[in-house]
């Protein structure tokens, strides 16, 4: 599996807007609000929650469920053990230098397995792409993007060769940019739901 898009980028992880958007997503999946997170909490809101408002075959479910969890247990969670901010966000560092080394030799990456899994379900029609509806149906599900203009934003950064359409390359580079660097091509993939 190669990217189009593959390219060194670099970490930004003493910016306050990096750590900004980590601390809104740490309380985003912080399921029972206790200040804590584990992995069941990761794996329930992303997988459990969106995959069953999406109808996703058993399958799918298995699949995204297996990338959900090497996805988050790469940054350190566990099942049953709870992590506070301050090592939640020390295990994104390391996740996020890790898939970035990946990314710059054109590796696979775990943000990519995901999004693998994750495209299986979003693509109804299974074209190997996105359209604006899919992408709306997936982000009411998910619960993190709320206004169709925040959608429609995330969208247009996100649709890189402009076709109307997202691919799995596409959403993978961006999030890329936008989780583990501070790459500004990559400002608003939330729109203005994530910092």
């Amino acid at each position: 599996m190669t990217s189009k898009y593959a390219v060194k980028l670099e970490t930004d992880f003493d910016n306050p807007k990096w750590i900004g958007r980590h601390k809104h997503m740490f309380n985003f999946l912080d399921v029972n609000k206790n200040g804590k997170i584990t992995l069941n909490e990761m794996v329930y809101k992303a997988s459990d929650i969106v995959l069953n408002n999406l109808g996703a075959t058993p399958e799918q479910a298995q699949r995204h469920k297996e990338a959900v969890e090497a996805f988050f247990g790469g940054a350190g969670l566990k099942y049953d053990v709870e992590t506070e901010w301050p090592e939640y966000i020390e295990g994104w560092k390391r996740l996020s230098k890790s898939e970035l080394e990946k990314w710059s030799k054109n590796q696979i990456t775990l943000v990519r397995l995901w999004g693998d899994a994750l495209f299986d379900i979003i693509d109804k029609d299974q074209n190997g792409a996105i359209s604006l509806d899919e992408w709306k149906a997936y982000t009411k599900s998910a619960g993190i993007i709320h206004s169709s203009e925040d959608c429609e934003e995330t969208f247009r950064v996100c649709d890189l060769d402009d076709s109307g359409r997202l691919d799995v390359d596409e959403m993978t580079r961006q999030h890329l940019g936008f989780w583990y660097s501070m790459d500004p091509g990559c400002e608003n993939v939330y729109g203005g739901a994530v910092p």
